[in-house]
């Protein structure tokens, strides 16, 4: 009986020193925005517009085929991000915004009476080395309509 006391002891001992020493990541700080002015999000971090009682957060990028800027394609290609949407504390959905050249209605997405519109893109694809998502961040504004 004492083995058992002293075998569960002392792996509950290894489990505590264990989750002692994983690095915890710290939540991600929101990013405080303007109505017409544009603002910048990495991955997994939200905006709120206090004025509009409006979040935004920058989920996911879920195509990149940009042209690199080191080559010469046929096509520019187009980049899509997906934001998530909570206005007056209700989820109104995750949106895709797509930047594509002479496609400027792809990266706008309207809510009544707010407009998100997609910016910029960064960084802009290379050859190599491939863009890792925690490498990537979204330039957005939010307008009246």
């Amino acid at each position: 009986m004492k083995q058992k006391y002293f075998l569960i002891m002392g792996l509950l001992g290894i489990i505590v020193f264990i989750s002692g020493c994983v690095k915890q990541t710290p939540p991600e700080t929101a990013v405080t925005a303007l109505l017409d002015n544009s603002f910048q999000l990495k991955i997994n971090q939200t905006a709120f517009i206090e004025s509009e009682n409006l979040k935004i957060k920058f989920l996911n990028v879920t195509e990149d085929s940009r042209c690199p800027s080191d080559v010469v394609c046929v096509w520019g290609g187009q980049v899509t991000v997906v934001v998530n949407v909570l206005k007056n504390n209700k989820n109104r959905g995750d949106f895709n915004l797509t930047s594509r050249a002479a496609q400027g209605e792809m990266a706008i997405k309207n809510l009544e009476r707010d407009s998100i519109k997609l910016i910029k893109v960064e960084p802009y694809p290379k050859t190599t080395p491939k863009i890792e998502l925690s490498d990537y961040n979204i330039i957005l504004i939010v307008f009246k309509i």
